[in-house]
């Protein structure tokens, strides 16, 4: 199976650059951070975009199956592993206000879905 985990976020006000700079210095060892079955594709600003009230920010990462999104949390839960470091890291510049734009997705490849006509 494959999957796309989709996170929208909104980073601080004035920590957009602080932000853009903690992921050139690090999102190379973020992504070799990955539990197995998971994989790291990057994080996007959003250019433009119908939702709202999604973030502006979107990290996206593959999964190999289900079972593989209680390997990100278990591994993101442990604050002694370098994912959870790291994600600790990345999370200080997140905007976590309750107003503050946000969204969650998992996505499923559709040859990989069950999908069955009305």
């Amino acid at each position: 199976m494959r999957f796309i985990q989709e996170f929208g976020f909104t980073v601080k006000v004035g920590e957009e650059e602080a932000y853009q700079q903690w992921l050139i210095e690090n999102e190379a060892a973020l992504a070799a951070s990955y539990p197995e079955g998971t994989r790291h594709i990057g994080v996007f600003v959003t250019v433009y975009s119908s939702e709202k009230n999604a973030g502006f920010y979107r990290l996206f990462a593959e999964l190999d199956s289900y079972a593989a999104m209680d390997r990100l949390a278990a591994t993101m839960k442990d604050g002694s592993s370098e994912f959870g470091r790291l994600n600790r890291e990345a999370n200080q510049f997140g905007d976590y206000s309750l107003t503050a734009p946000w969204s969650n997705g998992l996505h499923k490849a559709v040859v990989d879905a069950t999908v069955i006509d009305p």
